[in-house]
């Protein structure tokens, strides 16, 4: 196990500054790809990540010593970001409708271009994820589509934590290989 890891079960209050940042570096490092894969803003991402930490640091003394560290840090890490898409759906639908003017014909031209590119852009999505080898396309489907747990993943393929870990990782990056590679070539049609 990462040696950062085991400094997460002290307070971070105890250990030395230079220790905190290298331990609040490692853990960056550790859920940044994942939480950016979800949010697709960096700036957001990074909020995300410190509050993340927080309460990691804040929670990490009190976890049992048979805890896997690594799973919880991604799942609080995870469940933050959630929580943090939640709050900006909601806050979405408390938007007061009368300050908004906007002309009618612009925003239906807008809504179908917008539509011809959503649908473009899953055409090619689904096109990029037939490509994928079968282990890689099961675990993003199960994650992503039937919204299963980690857990509830590694039961049902009979596989390791870190091995899903490992190959939603490598799938992910596949697919967006391949999305991309697609997406160019239909930019150069245009």
């Amino acid at each position: 196990m990462k040696q950062w890891f085991n400094l997460l079960r002290s307070p971070i209050k105890d250990l030395d500054i230079d220790t905190q940042q290298w331990v609040y570096r490692s853990f960056y490092q550790f859920v940044y790809q994942d939480t950016f894969f979800m949010m697709r803003d960096h700036t957001l991402t990074e909020d995300i990540i410190q509050d993340a930490f927080i309460k990691i640091s804040a929670n990490g003394p009190r976890l049992h010593p048979d805890a896997n560290l690594a799973g919880w840090a991604k799942v609080v890490a995870r469940n933050t970001t959630i929580d943090y898409l939640r709050k900006l759906k909601d806050n979405r639908k408390t938007l007061n409708t009368s300050y908004i003017c906007v002309n009618e014909a612009s925003v239906n031209e807008i809504s179908v271009a917008s539509e011809i590119e959503t649908k473009e852009r899953n055409d090619l999505l689904r096109q990029a994820i037939d490509e994928l080898k079968p282990e890689y396309r099961t675990v993003l489907l199960l994650f992503y589509m039937e919204r299963k747990s980690y857990r509830e993943i590694c039961e049902e393929l009979q596989i390791s934590e870190n091995v899903l870990s490992q190959r939603l990782f490598r799938a992910r990056k596949k697919l967006h290989d391949h999305f991309l590679r697609k997406w160019r070539d239909v930019d150069e049609l245009i």
